[in-house]
């Protein structure tokens, strides 16, 4: 998949999350600890938005049931979540934020 604009970098603030629709999936675009970083938008416990989600240097804790991403890899770190996010190739050209294809 081509790199796709999807959001302004002014538009996303450290700390902020933006939800936005890739090709028919969810993802969640993240800005956390001077990165950003753009993760299937479902908790894969029992698909529960990550958008209410709390960010915590490159942790995403699901705000349901506790589970915990790595932003930079989409790896469970803490349960009840067995499978990992999908994460999403990310790149800034001029003041665009870009994404690509899935990683995993």
């Amino acid at each position: 998949m081509e790199m796709r604009a999807v959001a302004k970098i002014k538009d996303l603030q450290p700390g902020a999350k933006k939800e936005i629709e890739l090709d028919g999936e969810s993802v969640l675009l993240v800005s956390a600890e001077g990165g950003l970083y753009a993760v299937g938008s479902r908790c894969t416990h029992l698909n529960m938005p990550l958008a209410q989600g709390i960010i915590k240097g490159s942790t995403i804790t699901c705000a349901y049931h506790a589970s915990q991403f790595d932003l930079t890899n989409g790896e469970v770190l803490k349960g009840p979540a067995k499978k990992p996010l999908p994460t999403y190739e990310v790149r800034v050209e001029g003041e665009d934020i870009l994404i690509g294809s899935k990683n995993q």
